[in-house]
């Protein structure tokens, strides 16, 4: 009897994850349309940097808006020129989002030993507050 209860609550928990993974893939490809469309710059009601407004610095993820935008109308280079941090940031996390669509097994505990790896975590940590240091002292 127990060994049926934990069958149930497995797949109610693969049909919740399948649920979330769908939802977060329909979420992204509305924001990559609307940023496709949409140049966050002409619009004074999208979202701005609250650690700008409050700080006049610009913070790691500054320009990210506009690098999405810029990225998808196949300007490259400009688009990487709103945030550089970004060459590096994204590939990390994106793994991240990798390791959640993979199953349960080797190959995710294999990654999550990887991108959770103390020394891993503390140089993403060095390189974030290092670049708002760098962006802000020469303006990048």
């Amino acid at each position: 009897m127990a060994s049926h209860s934990l069958d149930s609550s497995y797949k109610s928990s693969d049909s919740n994850n399948k649920t979330k993974i769908i939802a977060v893939i329909v979420v992204a490809m509305l924001l990559l349309a609307f940023y496709s469309l949409v140049d966050p710059m002409s619009l004074h009601w999208m979202p701005q940097c609250p650690f700008k407004a409050l700080t006049g610095w610009q913070c790691p993820g500054c320009g990210n808006q506009r690098l999405v935008h810029t990225l998808l109308q196949g300007k490259i280079v400009e688009a990487i020129s709103y945030n550089y941090f970004m060459l590096f940031a994204a590939p990390y996390l994106l793994l991240f989002l990798v390791r959640e669509l993979l199953p349960k097994g080797y190959r995710r505990e294999w990654l999550t030993a990887r991108i959770e790896n103390r020394h891993v975590v503390r140089f993403y940590i060095v390189l974030f507050f290092g670049w708002l240091i760098i962006r802000n002292i020469w303006h990048l």
